[in-house]
């Protein structure tokens, strides 16, 4: 089956209808999946030729003028590497623009205010719109060039969800620096998609996994085990995710101006359970559904964008429960401010048991009381949760959390929590990583 024929057997029912409503935009999905599923070699070779083709399908302007050549990078930044402690490079992932600000992006900024020179490579897919290198935090650079491949001694990280990566591009260079493997989700088909991309995911995790990295880096306890029992004890590091507390505490999130449907919700309720992330297949719509259906003296508002078409359905249909839709990570805290208790009801699984949220560590620096799914072992390792097994254990924890939503000395408990699992801890234990930078 070719290749054009694969992408298009892919369209949903509702992208094809698509395609007559909205042609441009139907013909720029499709050629993006087409180009994703490229080769590498393939993929870099069409990636300036398809740049004004992809603008003009999605009805954007020419790409900025004022970002920076490579010669003027080299001379504003590779000039001052003296002044740096090491070089990141974080390989193609989620873009820096795109609507969930997730752990790349925290991880590199954190990086980036610890002394290092940071290089963020983006594909330009949805919002990036970088032609060259932009200054976009402290020391902190984003691109969609190549050139950086050159450079000599830098730390590269390629995260184990990025399905643009192959084990081929991961060798590329790699003889100039340290290789990363950024292993913080479990190769799974609800996460990740088609087959096509959990083949590629595979082949990764594979590749590093039989040593053809130099580290791999872990977000949860489960994949740590997995990952030391292929390559051992030292070539494996822990982090989890974390939370950027001057964000969550910054006082600008009292003053923020809120949208009439929140604020009516809100008014009707005594208490507000809320969620914010993704809306997606391993949320246990079924244990909400029941809870919500069995507590309406209770208000139960979900932030987030969905994940895969269908989900936002799944949701309950309440008069006590609220659709926020997608909220930009600027605001998120102004929105959040007004839950009483933060949950996370992960459908019981592997996936709730491998996963790190960083939902967790942000309810912490918001002083609000957390209510998980048991099965969500890096949650329930902090005794300051609450959790529940069946809808009816977790309408009992929500109650048990409510009656510590006011208390100081539960707050301050919590506020030192996210202290500690600040993203700039979480970069201090990254650094480990750079220590054999120069070996190779």
């Amino acid at each position: 089956m070719s290749l054009l024929r694969r992408c298009a057997l892919a369209c949903s029912l509702q992208a094809r209808k698509s395609c007559f409503q909205k042609p441009k935009s139907a013909a720029y999905s499709l050629a993006r999946l087409v180009f994703l599923r490229l080769p590498p070699n393939t993929r870099e070779a069409v990636r300036r030729q398809r740049r004004k083709l992809y603008r003009w399908m999605r009805g954007l302007p020419p790409l900025s003028t004022t970002d920076l050549n490579w010669k003027a990078f080299s001379e504003q930044a590779l000039s001052r590497l003296h002044q740096y402690k090491g070089i990141f490079v974080q390989e193609p992932t989620i873009e820096w623009n795109a609507p969930l600000y997730q752990r790349p992006q925290h991880m590199s900024a954190a990086l980036g205010r610890r002394g290092y020179l940071v290089i963020y490579k983006t594909y330009n897919l949805s919002g990036d719109d970088v032609d060259g290198y932009r200054e976009i935090s402290q020391n902190v650079w984003l691109t969609n060039q190549e050139e950086v491949n050159d450079i000599e001694g830098v730390v590269r990280s390629f995260y184990s969800t990025a399905y643009t990566n192959w084990p081929d591009l991961m060798l590329k260079n790699s003889k100039k620096g340290i290789l990363v493997y950024e292993y913080i989700d479990h190769v799974d088909p609800l996460i990740s998609g088609s087959d096509d991309i959990i083949r590629r995911l595979q082949e990764m995790k594979d590749f590093s996994f039989r040593g053809g990295v130099d580290y791999i880096v872990v977000s949860a306890r489960k994949l740590e085990q997995e990952a030391v029992e292929a390559v051992g004890r030292e070539k494996v590091i822990l982090i989890p995710n974390g939370v950027d507390t001057r964000h969550y505490r910054d006082s600008i999130h009292q003053r923020t101006a809120l949208p009439h449907n929140l604020m009516s919700f809100r008014s009707k309720y005594s208490n507000i359970v809320g969620y914010f992330g993704a809306i997606a297949p391993w949320l246990w719509y079924k244990a909400i559904s029941e809870l919500v259906q069995s507590r309406p003296d209770l208000g139960f508002c979900f932030i987030g964008a969905e994940y895969y078409e269908g989900c936002i359905n799944q949701l309950p249909q309440s008069e006590n429960a609220l659709y926020l839709g997608t909220v930009s990570y600027k605001t998120l805290p102004s929105f959040a401010r007004q839950f009483d208790v933060c949950w996370i009801p992960f459908v019981p699984g592997e996936i709730a048991r491998t996963t790190s949220p960083l939902k967790l560590f942000e309810y912490f620096a918001l002083e609000k009381p957390v209510v998980a799914t048991s099965e969500m072992l890096e949650c329930v390792a902090f005794k300051e949760v609450f959790r529940g097994d069946s809808a009816k254990a977790l309408s009992h924890a929500i109650d048990e959390a409510i009656k510590v939503k006011s208390s100081h000395e539960f707050k301050m408990r919590l506020a030192q929590l996210a202290d500690s699992n600040d993203w700039d801890e979480r970069a201090r234990v990254m650094e480990l990583v750079f220590a054999d930078g120069q070996r190779a």
